[in-house]
């Protein structure tokens, strides 16, 4: 089965915004975004060391310098995350399995035709409500042997 690719909007907490293809894989756990699509002058957090992971062409390597915190516009949907940075990635950017469980995106399959469908959406008041109520305390009996 072909990896459904979308046009999306990636932001970084700084406001800046590019379009990217990016290629929704679930066979992937991480996001990654290869580093010439970072907006200009978004702060990449770099590791000392870089990252390796296998990639699935056999006995082939990918390295993650960095990460990055973005906003991803898919469709009019709006979801956040972390995503690694690299050099070597050939798309421009990966959405993976992490990424898709946390914001329930699904891959549909249906008549010959394959779409992306986003469940939850960053700006839903069910997920940005802060309560103001405390949780009951609990108190701790301790005993002495």
């Amino acid at each position: 089965m072909k990896k459904p690719v979308l046009d999306i909007l990636i932001t970084t907490p700084d406001e800046s915004s590019v379009p990217v293809k990016a290629v929704f894989d679930s066979g992937s756990f991480y996001s990654i975004l290869r580093e010439d699509k970072v907006p200009a002058g978004a702060l990449i957090h770099r590791h000392k060391t870089p990252r390796i992971f296998r990639a699935a062409a056999k006995g082939t390597r990918l390295s993650a310098t960095g990460e990055i915190p973005l906003v991803l516009t898919i469709g009019d949907k709006m979801v956040d995350g972390a995503v690694y940075v690299s050099p070597d990635l050939s798309q421009e950017m990966l959405v993976g399995a992490g990424m898709m469980q946390m914001w329930d995106i699904s891959i549909i399959t249906r008549n010959g035709r394959t779409e992306v469908v986003v469940g939850r959406d960053m700006r839903d008041p069910d997920l940005t409500e802060v309560g103001l109520t405390q949780p009951p305390l609990l108190s701790l009996i301790c005993t002495a042997w």
